[in-house]
């Protein structure tokens, strides 16, 4: 038993001594575990301390170097208000010692004088009258380059204020050019010995320091700090001093102030807008717009820019830290005739939380021609003072625009060219202006001929996809890409009337992207050149059995992204390049950007896309690629400094001499070629060209349409546009004769319906009745109880000439109308008997011929019968009487009774027919056989 125990215990003890290691090592790794999370943070804590401490360095060297480079400048206006002092005794000097040189003067302006004696002693001729003559020292901070001579003395007080005067911006935008406090025209006198003159005198004055600007892509939005404008585009949109950081638009170069560096406070002037010039930029500040998907979705943010009469809109993305894009949104031009401003109501914005109304205001302007198609913005601002500086400073600038009548620019008035009903429109892939009104729509069912005033519709060729539809007239053919596989097929103008025609095939044009015809030797020639990736081929166009005749194969550097022919060759756009290839005769191409211009290297060392091409001149080009537009000369050379900006970023462009239409996503902007301006902004969302000159385009909104672009500079409409509607119950009916022709037009059940929906309206039956025109006295004919006829009698028709047959055929004679249909008159025993029932309701107006009024006529009354016989018709008369009666019993139309001659008599009250009115109407000219 005791050895039990003992053999027990020693278990339990060995037991103890095997656990006790594993505790102390779960426990040391908690520790140590512990420790180096602590490491950890104690070195992150570490780092975050240098870090800060390395900014405090750095903003401490910055203000050390900031402090240095004032020191240094107050330094150097003190010397220069120095050598001003010393210049001012020297000119007084001078004065009181005409014509004496001081030996003892040792400074360049002594030099100066004595060098061009002759001018010296001019000046001092022409100037001999004047009590005394000031040679005014006039420059900035660093330059001291000229003198200025004036006729009148002037103090310190005056020199430091002209000096200011010229050293300072503009303040304002009305103040765009420097302006010189003179009293009197200044002279100023430049010669090269001047600075060596100075420099050699042993003087303080420094050497001239000019701005070293470097065209510069900004990220965000930048205003230029000459002219206080935005540098819109989307690269290189400005250039900027390396030395002292002046940004300014390249244009503005020349008019930033000389000195360099510029004073801070010289570099940023209060904001303004020039009234006369409408450059400027007026206000600014961050805004809220809704949400791509409308204000039930929410608002995102935005800077606006009140700038050169526009309203600018940048995305913003949420962040404190996030910068707003260089790209613009939107664009509203303060110069539309539509543009306007106001608050909203509750009605206006359902979705939008009722704390947000007040501070909502909308800016609205012209979208399409009709009026109740506008472009509208909704802007949040924050707060009810905000949104009323907003709607202050635009309406107030609108007022000021109006009030100056500063020019509108714009040129093209978008028009729905036809009704969105069609169904044809819905899938449209290219169209073409074929005339007046005749359009041609490529879709996915075919090629379309579209006749626009008389709503008939062609269908040419199959049923086959159109991508590219191409007019060539001089040929009398067109080309369309079409089908799957995209081959080219040339279809006779004839076609387009809908005649049965055959087309041509061109079948090694299979995957072909995009089409063009121009002329060759001076016109004699038509080509036909057809891209395939990398490839074009070249087609002359003849009269031969298949119209055309391959002439050359082309092959590109990259795959072709544009081409156009320009004078007897084919220019071809390529990824950041433009050629031009001989089209007739042999010979080596040559590139539009020359290799030996470095000032267009960047257009190769940022690969961008070739959307277009314009021939200025037969020396000049603008090459269009999707980040700028440059120009340069025959050779490839740059021609002009000044580049194109685009506010966003495009997607295609269309050029019609000399207008440049640049499409984006929410806008086409419009750009003069030759002036660089951009004249106009389309806010429309979603539009894309269908033609190459964008005359026709496709809005591919909730409802797609067709827009023409009329172009109020020409002559004449290129389209005749006619009246649209989007409740248009309109359908495609096929022709019955031919299956090629349809009719769109509203069915017979549907014309039905909405006139009597119109009928159910008072306001639109009131509409449909127009007012009575063109009165004249009405003469009550016939005996009382027959059939009586209305008839129009001129107005100096007097009682007595009328004249009556008493059996009811009724003659006027000696009464002659001016009119240019032939007289009419109306028999009632022989005609009405005559009527069939085909014509009932219809009018009683016949045309007859001289005096012929039947068959069969009765004496006539002497003219001196005072009255109508009581007796009424003879018993011939009763039956077409009764006839009339019948068959016009549902009619609304009435008639008079009369048993007397006198005209203006009232009916018979015993008169025991029916009385009736017969509408006259002017379509029917029907002769009246007896």
């Amino acid at each position: 038993m005791t050895e039990e125990l003992e053999a027990l215990r020693n278990s339990s003890l060995g037991a103890r001594a095997t656990d006790m290691p594993w505790k102390m090592r779960r426990f040391a790794k908690l520790d140590m575990s512990a420790r180096l999370e602590l490491q950890s943070a104690l070195d992150a804590e570490i780092r975050a301390k240098q870090a800060i401490q390395d900014e405090l360095n750095k903003v401490k060297a910055s203000c050390i170097s900031t402090e240095c480079k004032l020191q240094e400048s107050e330094k150097k206006n003190m010397e220069l208000l120095t050598d001003i002092e010393r210049l001012k005794k020297e000119t007084e000097e001078l004065r009181s010692e005409k014509g004496v040189k001081h030996q003892d003067s040792q400074n360049s302006f002594l030099a100066f004088l004595n060098a061009p004696t002759s001018a010296l002693d001019q000046f001092e001729d022409s100037f001999s009258s004047s009590s005394s003559s000031l040679i005014d020292f006039m420059d900035d901070i660093d330059s001291v380059e000229n003198f200025t001579l004036s006729n009148t003395p002037s103090r310190d007080e005056d020199s430091k204020s002209h000096l200011h005067s010229r050293s300072r911006s503009p303040s304002t935008a009305s103040e765009i050019e420097p302006i010189e406090v003179t009293d009197h025209p200044p002279r100023s006198i430049h010669t090269p010995t001047m600075r060596t003159a100075y420099i050699g005198s042993g003087l303080s004055a420094p050497k001239p320091k000019a701005h070293q600007f470097v065209v510069k892509s900004f990220n965000t939005p930048t205003k230029c700090n000459q002219c206080t404008s935005l540098m819109v585009g989307l690269i290189r949109q400005g250039c900027t001093c390396e030395v002292c950081g002046f940004s300014c638009h390249v244009t503005c170069a020349d008019k930033a102030p000389a000195v360099c560096p510029i004073p801070p406070e010289q570099t940023k002037g209060p904001l303004g807008i020039d009234p006369q010039k409408g450059i400027g930029t007026a206000y600014e500040g961050h805004v809220r717009v809704p949400k791509p998907a409308g204000v039930k979705k929410g608002w995102q943010r935005a800077l606006a820019v009140i700038c050169d009469f526009k309203l600018f809109l940048y995305d913003v993305a949420e962040g404190k830290a996030s910068q707003p894009s260089v790209i613009v949104s939107q664009v509203i031009d303060m110069r539309d005739e539509e543009f306007s401003v106001s608050s909203v109501l509750a009605s206006d914005v359902i979705h939008a939380n009722r704390k947000d109304i007040p501070c909502i205001f909308r800016v609205t302007a012209s979208q399409l021609s009709a009026s109740s198609n506008k472009c509208s913005i909704l802007i949040l601002a924050d707060g009810e003072n905000e949104k009323s500086k907003w709607v202050g400073v635009l309406n107030e600038l609108h007022r000021i625009l109006k009030k100056n009548k500063l020019k509108d620019r714009s040129v093209y008035v978008p028009k729905e060219a036809y009704d969105s009903t069609l169904p044809l429109i819905k899938t449209t892939q290219s169209a073409a202006i074929i005339d007046h009104e005749r359009i041609a729509l490529g879709n996915e069912e075919g090629l379309f001929v579209v006749h626009v005033t008389k709503d008939e519709i062609i269908r040419v060729g199959d049923n086959k996809k159109v991508h590219q539809i191409e007019l060539i007239p001089n040929e009398q053919l067109i080309a369309v890409i079409s089908g799957r596989n995209r081959h080219v097929r040339l279809f006779p103008m004839a076609a387009l009337d809908g005649r049965e025609t055959e087309f041509y095939k061109l079948a090694e044009t299979k995957g072909c992207q995009s089409i063009v015809s121009g002329h060759v030797r001076h016109g004699a020639l038509t080509c036909l050149c057809v891209a395939m990736k990398r490839q074009v081929l070249c087609y002359e166009l003849n009269q031969s059995k298949t119209r055309h005749k391959k002439i050359k194969e082309i092959q590109v550097q990259g795959n072709v992204q544009w081409m156009s022919i320009f004078s007897d060759r084919l220019c071809v756009g390529y990824q950041s390049g433009f050629l031009k290839y001989p089209l007739h005769g042999e010979g080596s191409p040559y590139s539009l950007l020359h290799p030996d211009d470095h000032t267009l290297s960047f257009i190769s060392q940022q690969p961008t896309d070739a959307i277009c091409a314009v021939e200025i001149s037969n020396k000049e080009y603008l090459l269009c690629f999707s980040s700028v537009g440059v120009y340069v000369d025959c050779q490839g050379r740059r021609s002009r400094q000044q580049e194109l900006m685009w506010p966003a970023t495009p997607s295609s462009c269309c050029y019609n001499a000399p207008y440049l239409s640049v499409y984006s996503e929410n806008a086409i902007d419009i750009f003069d070629v030759n002036s660089m301006e951009w004249i106009q902004t389309i806010p429309l969302k979603k539009v894309r060209p269908l033609n190459t000159e964008g005359s026709l385009n496709l809005l591919g909104l909730e409802t797609v349409r067709l827009i023409y672009f009329k172009n109020k500079m020409a002559e004449g409409d290129e389209l005749v546009v006619p009246e649209t509607s989007d409740n248009s119950r309109k359908q495609m009916v096929r022709n019955i004769n031919n299956k090629r022709r349809y009719s769109f037009r509203v069915p017979e059940e549907e014309r039905m319906q909405q006139r009597r929906e119109m009928l159910r309206d008072p306001e639109m039956r009131n509409k449909l009745i127009s007012n009575p025109t063109n009165f004249n006295h009405i003469a009550h004919m016939g005996p009382g109880d027959g059939i009586q006829i209305l008839k129009d009698l001129p107005m100096n028709l007097r009682p007595q000439e009328s004249r009556t047959v008493f059996s009811g055929s009724v003659s006027i004679p000696s009464i002659t109308k001016s009119r240019t249909e032939p007289g009419r008159s109306m028999s009632a025993s022989s005609g009405l008997a005559a009527r069939s029932s085909a014509q009932n309701g219809s009018a009683l107006r016949r045309e007859f011929s001289g005096g012929s009024y039947g068959a069969k006529r009765q004496p006539m009354a002497s003219p001196s019968d005072g009255s109508l016989s009581s007796g009424g018709l003879d018993q011939g008369s009763d039956a077409p009487t009764r006839d009339y009666e019948r068959e016009d019993s549902d009619s609304p139309r009435h008639s008079t009774a009369s048993n007397s001659s006198n005209l203006s008599s009232p009916p018979s009250p015993v008169s025991p027919h029916k009385t009736k009115s017969l509408s006259l109407e002017s379509s029917d000219h029907v002769s009246w056989d007896s």
